[in-house]
């Protein structure tokens, strides 16, 4: 702090506190590669942002990032997709927008990355959904949807057309959370229903009346129809009851039947409780049989353990056996082994003497003479792999120079072949060589050239008509290369899918591109005019006349260029002639749609329009390329020539280099043989040597060998082997012993076998008396069954007729009319059955008398219209179904009516009140650049008619009108829009609000109040966020400390050098590049 000099300190100035940043407001907007910025960062205003720049530098990009970047329907902003939003050049883009959070909770970042066709959200770094930041929108009422609010340059003119109803359930949806709107939709809703109910309550009153004049006039009808009627239901009810008499008779049989059935039942069942006891008999016999069974078998298991014991112990008698032949060998060849070492000693002695003699006879290792053959090998060697490098270069040039000379040979027969040649190939590609370069020709030339070096695969294509066919008469070739075009002119030939596959795939693999054509089958070239009728026309044939060649190359060329439809004439037509071909015959049609005459080809076309008339159009014809080449030119043969001499003085001078070169390598290859030959002459006298060196080491080696072995012998001759004889007879001694045990163990395991093979037997006989007391029982069993039979077939025939009776066509009858009978009949039924079972006469003779006296009766009397009767029926059911409906929907509409009146009453309060409070800052601040103006509330009979009306007055002398597009014009409208949207300020949540050069078309001074106005309203009242776009700004305006304006500037050198240089207590400016 600094003090003045009388020392007292200097006043501060007071400074307002800045405004804070409620929730929903947005902090800042960063975007990259978005429309036509490459990065850009907006640092926004908690009260009015003024976004400025010359046309077409970017301003709206914020507005259109704001909408994308908040999920915003791109529609809103006019776009059709985000391709259209990513700038030109780059694959994708990104926009993100940090919003102020609730109080004590730190900012919310949303990220959007998107591609034309994929978007990665992101909120405070986290991956997201598109659905969240819409939840996150909602949360803090952020409409972008709604013209209120968010006003975009594209739309500004859509908000000044809103119609009153619109613009009425816009602003409802933008004051507080919306809740008026939601009331207003339900007012709307529940009107439609209503009206509906209206509707239908008198249409159903005017109905019920009519019925009632009807019906009273068809009653008396209907009265005569009811006793006929009543007459013939009694003769029904009676024929329904037939049935029911027939089935009383048959159930006194039935009762008869089923008395027998039920006694044959009662001895059957009495007979079969007799058999338990033997069935118990048989079931106690099988188990013992089981049991007998299992000990018997359980025996003859243990008798086979006694086998596998005895094999044990004849197992361990056949091992003591060999054991003890073993133990008696080694015992006696241990008592003369002292012996047999002593002999074994005195041989090895000798042996040591002999080898002893051998390695003294050897000559001696002269070891000088050993190095000094080593040194010479390897200066042999060293020599050797000079030569052999002098060997391969000289090798190499004379190989490079003999591929030379085979190249400059092959390449002179070539030529000379061509200069010999009668093939049309070598023709035309020695003129193609005298000539301009041409791609299409070149190319097809080439290819033909290597395929004909494969000849297994002539079979496979037919070469182009260019070389394949011949023109007959040269002076009709010009025109032959007029009419088929050049793709087919070069073309090669398939006839088959497989054959057009392989050319396809030669082309690609040799990278050559030439033409290719398929022909299926051939095509009849059977002219439409035969050669007397063509030289009526004037000409001499057509021109499939004229040309000779494979018969399938000539279906092609029919195929594609029509040959056989063309006619040709070597002199020029008449005026006549060519008029008598371009005009229609009677028939409407011309003779050819395509001829030549002379030099000239001739097409004839029709008009698309109109009578559609004939008209031809004609083309010169110029001299021969191909077609017309017979042979080669004389320039063509002299350059050949100068091109074989120049090729036979090269090979000359490339044999000479050769020869030089086969005689250096030969001299070479001599000096190498005669030094490998000496180097094998000094290794063979060293391999000598080495081999008495080894010879002499060998019999080293074996000497000491046989030295160690006599000292083992010496010390094996000199021992006492009693004691190993005394150990050995202890062994054989206890072999006996075990063999003699395991005789024991045999003799008692037969034994305990015979024992248990006796107690088998015995279980045997038990078993085999077991099933023959079985079998007694099973064959008594078989009896008393055969019995039991009988009994049973008694009872099932008298079960059988008691069924039968159930199945008889009345009984079925019965059955059946009683299912279709309904509950109403079957109980009318039983009532009239009930009379004739009570007096006894309930038989079937008794209802079919009853029945014919009704039928008398009936015929007495005047049945009546029944068409009437069927009216009157229908008539009193639509009666009845009126007069149930009409009280359910009148009791519904009054319902609904209350609803509506209750809830009207809270709407329509609360509405008044907020379009009062709109229409009174709408004046107030309006009247400053208008005569009047106001905001008005028209309330019609139906709510969805309700309107917001916009009045406005600029001239004293004119009236107040509703602001639309016919009565104001577009500044008039810009500048009564602004106001509207200003005076919602304080009566809606929305955190903020965006208009986009909405102050076009306004005159100066309008627009200076205007700004004024939104300047004081956006920074005095911190309830809402504003942001306004605009091209241009006038000199004089207002400005407040809390807005900023963001310049925007756009050009490859613009850079913001101001960013620290922005004072905190001075009006911001955002530089945008």
């Amino acid at each position: 702090m600094t003090t003045e000099v009388n020392g007292s300190a200097p006043k501060r100035r007071k400074v307002a506190e800045p405004a804070k940043f409620r929730p929903g407001f947005i902090r800042t907007v960063k975007v990259w590669n978005f429309t036509t910025y490459s990065y850009t960062e907006f640092s926004l205003s908690p009260t009015l942002n003024m976004i400025i720049g010359p046309n077409g530098s970017g301003k709206s990009t914020l507005v259109a990032s704001i909408c994308i970047g908040l999920a915003g329907n791109i529609s809103l902003i006019k776009r059709k997709n985000l391709k259209s939003m990513i700038k030109t050049g780059q694959e994708k883009a990104a926009v993100e927008i940090t919003l102020e959070n609730n109080e004590g909770k730190p900012p919310i970042v949303v990220k959007r990355e998107f591609t034309a066709k994929d978007s990665i959200w992101t909120i405070n770094g986290q991956r997201s959904t598109e659905t969240k930041v819409r939840n996150l929108r909602s949360k803090f009422n952020i409409q972008l949807d709604n013209l209120c609010h968010f006003l975009p340059q594209e739309r500004v003119a859509e908000f000044a057309g809103l119609s009153p109803e619109k613009l009425l359930m816009e602003t409802e949806r933008t004051l507080g959370d919306g809740h008026l709107l939601r009331m207003h939709e339900e007012l709307i809703s529940h009107d439609n229903e209503s009206q509906v109910f209206s509707n239908k309550i008198d249409d159903l009153k005017t109905r019920l009346g009519k019925l009632q004049n009807e019906k009273d006039q068809l009653e008396e009808a209907a009265k005569r129809f009811e006793e006929y009627e009543n007459k013939a239901e009694d003769i029904a009810n009676h024929t329904l009851l037939i049935p029911y008499a027939r089935f009383q008779d048959l159930k006194k049989q039935r009762a008869h039947l089923k008395a027998a059935r039920e006694k044959a039942k009662q001895k059957l069942q009495s007979f079969q409780a007799n058999f338990k006891p033997l069935y118990d008999a048989i079931a106690e016999t099988e188990s013992q049989i089981e049991q007998e069974s299992q000990e018997f078998e359980e025996i003859k298991r243990s008798a086979r353990s006694f086998d596998e014991s005895i094999d044990q112990f004849k197992k361990t008698q056949t091992q003591c056996s060999s054991d003890i032949v073993e133990l008696i060998l080694n015992a006696k060849s241990t008592r003369t082994k002292a012996e047999e070492k002593r002999k074994e000693l005195e041989a090895a002695k000798q042996e040591i003497e002999h080898l002893q003699q051998q390695k003294d006879s050897l000559p001696q290792v002269d070891e000088a003479k050993l190095k000094e053959w080593a040194e010479e090998v390897s200066a042999k060697r060293h020599e050797l792999r000079d030569l052999e490098e002098k060997y391969a270069t000289e090798r190499g040039l004379k190989e490079d120079a003999s591929s030379e000379v085979r190249r400059l040979q092959e390449k002179k027969r070539a030529a000379e072949h061509t200069l010999q040649s009668k093939d049309k190939l070598d023709v035309l590609l020695s003129a193609a060589r005298q000539g301009p370069r041409l791609r299409l020709r070149d190319e097809a030339l080439d290819a033909h050239r290597k395929l004909r070096t494969k000849p297994e695969y002539g079979e496979r294509y037919f070469e182009a008509p260019v070389i394949s066919c011949n023109v007959t008469d040269p002076s009709y070739a010009p025109a032959m290369e007029k009419v088929i075009d050049n793709n087919s002119l070069f073309a090669f030939t398939a006839t088959s899918q497989e054959n057009l596959n392989f050319l396809t795939q030669f082309s690609e693999k040799t990278g050559i591109n030439a033409p290719l054509r398929m022909v299926n089958s051939a095509v009849n070239a059977s002219p439409a005019y035969s050669k007397d009728e063509l030289r009526s026309f004037g000409f001499d044939g057509y021109l499939s006349d004229f040309i000779a060649g494979p018969k399938e190359v000539l279906s092609m060329l029919y195929n594609t260029s029509k040959l056989h439809t063309i006619p040709v004439s070597r002199r020029t037509l008449s005026d006549a002639q060519v008029k008598r071909l371009t005009e229609p015959q009677p028939s409407g049609k011309v003779a050819f749609m395509k001829f030549v005459a002379g030099d000239t080809l001739y097409n004839i076309q029709r008009s698309r329009y109109g009578s559609r008339q004939s008209f031809y159009v004609t083309e010169k014809i110029s001299n021969s390329q191909f077609f017309g080449v017979q042979g080669m030119s004389q320039e063509a043969k002299d350059s050949i020539k100068r091109e074989i001499e120049q090729l036979a003085e090269k090979e000359a001078e490339k044999k000479e280099v050769y020869e030089r070169h086969r005689i250096a390598a030969d001299t070479i290859g001599r000096q190498f043989s005669e030094i490998k030959s000496q180097i094998a002459a000094i290794k063979g006298q060293q391999q000598e040597m080495d081999n008495r060196v080894k010879k002499a080491e060998s019999l080293r080696i074996k000497i000491e060998m046989k030295k160690e072995r006599a000292v083992k012998l010496e010390r094996d001759a000199n021992k006492d082997y009693s004691q190993k004889v005394h150990a050995l007879e202890r062994k054989i001694q206890q072999k006996f012993e075990t063999f003699g045990e395991a005789s024991a163990s045999i003799c008692s395991a037969l034994i305990q076998m015979a024992q248990r093979d006796n107690e088998a037997r015995l279980k045997r006989m038990n078993v085999i008396n077991l099933k023959n007391r079985k079998s007694t029982a099973e064959s008594l069993l078989r009896e008393l069954k055969e019995m039991q039979e009988e009994l049973r077939k008694d009872y099932q025939r008298y079960k059988r007729e008691y069924d039968e009776i159930k199945r008889s066509e009345a009984y079925v009858e019965i059955e059946r009319q009683n299912q279709a009978y309904t509950d109403e009949e079957r109980m009318r039924l039983a009532g009239m059955a009930e009379a004739y079972v009570n007096n006894g006469t309930f038989t079937e003779a008794t209802i079919l008398l009853k029945i014919e006296l009704l039928k008398d009766e009936l015929s007495l009397l005047t049945r009546g219209d029944e068409g009437t009767i069927d009216r009157l029926k229908t008539k009193l059911q639509d009666i009845k179904d009126a007069e149930r409906f009409l009280p359910e929907l009148e009791k519904k509409k009054e319902q609904l009516d209350k609803q509506i009146s209750d809830l009207q009453e809270k709407y329509e309060g609360e509405l008044s009140v907020l379009v009062d409070k709109i229409s009174l800052a709408f004046n107030k601040r309006f009247t400053k650049v208008a005569s009047d103006g106001r905001v008005q509330l028209a309330k019609l009979a139906r709510f969805k008619d309700w309107k917001l009306q916009i009045l406005v007055k600029f001239r004293e002398e004119s009236e107040l009108k509703v602001l639309d597009h016919q009565s104001q014009s577009g500044g008039e409208r810009a500048v009564s829009t602004i106001f509207f949207i200003m005076s919602l300020q304080g009566l809606t949540d929305a955190p903020f609000r965006i208009v986009d050069e909405i102050n076009q078309g306004m005159d100066p001074k309008n627009e200076q109040m205007a700004h004024r106005y939104l300047v004081h309203t956006a920074c005095q009242n911190n309830r809402s966020q504003y942001f306004l776009v605009t091209p241009k700004l006038l000199t004089g305006l207002y400005y407040h400390p809390d807005m900023v304006v963001h310049c925007i500037f756009t050009g490859p050198y613009i850079t913001d050098d101001n960013k620290d240089k922005r004072a905190k207590d001075q009006l911001m400016l955002n530089f945008a590049v």
